[in-house]
């Protein structure tokens, strides 16, 4: 049986103990479905109590801290296409802001440049293309009357390709002020590495921005979990910052990874979900994450309170009707930290202590069974 692992974040207990409180209201209501042994009262002066097992659905959670990270795919970096000075487009745009895909950001401008400057640039390739056209339309006239070689035709019209395709590349970011570099989609920008009026290269990194795409919720497990991860399909979770309960559920979440073995230094194993952005979600927020295991039906439970340990292994007292108790050890299985599923041992049925096991193990000991009014 696996311990839960709770990290407490104080301001969020007050919520998520209102969402395990109504799991705990299901197994109170599988409880009383089960018939208990006669005489069972939970005060009455023997002692403990027996329960008569039923088969029901059961579903654990583990709760651990998580943290918000952005998708790798998700960063994006903004370079300058040609050398220049940097012009902001907009004198708001600074960390954090949200940009729209296709919404200009900066200007490469390389009007006070000798070298290599974007209007020079966007003028000689408007002359070489101008050229080139020329160039081809006498070509196909020659090739026609076969004044020229195939080969020779070939070579012209691979030039004109080349300055066609060099050209609309640069016309569609160009504009009299300069070359435009614009989003590449819907975020917000991370961080600004250009400034007003500095000089760049081409290819240098002008900003980052975070694509509104998917987030990572990156949760760490203690190694103790290991064996439960696989069967850990969904979770919710909240950051300190908002009273929402976020659900990966209804964030097209998905369990991408789960590391097999910790980290560096870290003691713990982390579990990754990819879910949809959500603007209500900052990169680096710590998170109070509940990871939720599968369904499980027609699932033998029994309380945690039942179970008994010897040597590393668990077992239960077993009620007879002739009022004999039997030391019965049992295979565990998943536990949310009130109830475990027993995966072999028990059957439908059957009669087990529920509270006060112990009391009986001590009358064993003094080979005195403790009283039980029927």
């Amino acid at each position: 049986m696996k311990n839960l692992i709770f990290y407490v974040i104080i301001p969020l207990t007050v919520l998520f103990t209102g969402c395990l409180s109504k799991s705990a209201h299901v197994h109170e209501e599988h409880e009383t479905t089960a018939h208990v042994h006669e005489g069972e009262h939970s005060g009455d002066s023997s002692g403990y109590s027996i329960i008569t097992l039923k088969r029901r659905p059961f579903v654990f959670a583990l709760r651990a801290g998580g943290m918000i990270m952005a998708g790798n795919k998700d960063v994006q970096l903004i370079t300058a296409k040609t050398p220049g000075l940097v012009k902001f487009c907009d004198e708001y745009l600074f960390p954090g802001v949200k940009v729209s895909r296709g919404q200009n950001l900066f200007t490469i401008s390389g009007e006070q440049l000798t070298e290599d400057n974007s209007q020079l640039r966007y003028k000689q390739l408007k002359a070489d293309l101008t050229r080139a056209t020329k160039n081809y339309e006498r070509a196909k006239n020659l090739i026609s009357d076969k004044i020229i070689t195939e080969e020779h035709f070939l070579a012209v019209n691979n030039e004109y390709e080349k300055a066609l395709n060099e050209f609309e590349n640069m016309d569609a970011t160009y504009s009299t002020e300069g070359n435009l570099v614009s989003s590449p989609g819907n975020g917000y920008i991370r961080e600004i590495f250009a400034s007003e009026g500095q000089k760049v290269s081409s290819g240098e990194v002008l900003a980052s921005i975070i694509v509104e795409r998917k987030l990572i919720l990156k949760v760490d497990v203690s190694p103790d979990n290991l064996d439960i991860l696989p069967q850990i399909g969904n979770a919710n979770f909240r950051v300190g910052y908002s009273k929402k309960v976020y659900k990966t559920s209804e964030m097209n979440g998905r369990k991408i990874a789960f590391g097999k073995s910790t980290a560096g230094n870290s003691f713990y194993i982390p579990v990754y979900f990819s879910i949809d952005y959500d603007p209500g979600l900052i990169e680096g927020s710590f998170a109070e994450v509940f990871l939720i295991g599968e369904l499980k039906e027609n699932m033998i439970v029994v309380p945690n309170s039942a179970l008994m340990e010897e040597f590393g292994k668990f077992y239960v007292f077993v009620a007879h009707d002739d009022g004999d108790f039997v030391k019965r050890f049992i295979s565990t299985g998943y536990s949310d930290g009130e109830s475990t599923v027993v995966m072999d041992g028990l059957s439908e049925n059957e009669k087990i202590v529920s509270e006060g096991a112990y009391l009986i193990k001590l009358s064993q000991m003094t080979t005195v069974a403790p009283a039980h009014n029927h």
